[in-house]
């Protein structure tokens, strides 16, 4: 197997690291995935603009790759905490009243409680300014995340327990779904990463053996069992062809 081979082999061991690390990856455990090919400082950094392209982070130590997830989980929790500050004061009489009744089954109290955290959610989405979920998405998980919240509120001591339930649902609901959305863009650029690598191997070795190869020939080429090329083949759809032994 040439150098161009074993690069686009450690290149998508470099990803997978990468993903499995939160989207981050150091420049020293780059360079051991690829210390047995013949690399400059400058081959280097083409690595990380590429890896960059590919929105994983490059970090210069190891140490500081693991703390980057820990820290972006902190900031999470710093905005749930930040939320439940502002409203850590007296409730005021008002709420209050509106909480016990919604608590003792007052459907009328429960909408009008429900519409007073409307704008909060608004808020709490606005915090979340950035990421892979739109704001819309975020304040319709919130008001889910709220619906939740009320519908086990009758079993809650306090107004203040009832005030912390609701918030901790919501900001649970909105965070669920970020981790969704984050476990399915790595899903789908993982397949587009293994299509498009399968693609060039069988324009590389339909080129040095001048047919349409098979999904056996393709194994054996790149050392992959052949019941992962065939999973890869029916994940491309119609976008890879290959010679169908009869």
């Amino acid at each position: 197997m040439d150098h161009k081979i074993i690069f686009r082999e450690m290149l998508s061991e470099i990803k997978k690291a990468a993903d499995a690390a939160g989207d981050v990856i150091s420049k020293a455990e780059i360079k051991e995935i690829l210390g047995n090919l013949p690399l400059e400082e400058e081959h280097f950094e083409l690595i990380y603009s590429y890896l960059a392209e590919q929105h994983i982070r490059v970090v210069e130590s190891k140490e500081e790759a693991q703390e980057l997830p820990e820290q972006e989980g902190e900031n999470s929790l710093s905005l749930y905490i930040e939320e439940l500050m502002k409203l850590k004061g007296e409730i005021p009489e008002d709420e209050q009243r509106l909480m016990r009744q919604a608590m003792q089954g007052d459907e009328a109290a429960r909408l009008h409680l429900i519409e007073s955290y409307l704008p909060l959610i608004c808020e709490m989405a606005g915090g979340y300014e950035g990421t892979e979920v739109s704001a819309e998405d975020l304040i319709q998980e919130g008001n889910l995340g709220l619906l939740t919240a009320m519908e086990s509120i009758g079993r809650l001591e306090s107004p203040a327990a009832c005030r912390a339930h609701i918030i901790n649902s919501i900001n649970a609901a909105m965070e669920a779904a970020i981790g969704s959305s984050r476990e399915t863009k790595k899903m789908d650029e993982g397949i587009v990463s293994r299509v498009n690598h399968l693609n060039e191997a069988v324009r590389n070795l339909e080129r040095d053996l001048e047919h349409k190869v098979s999904a056996e020939e393709l194994s054996a080429y790149l050392e992959m069992p052949l019941e992962e090329i065939r999973d890869i083949l029916r994940m491309s759809g119609d976008q890879i062809e290959v010679e169908k032994n009869e």
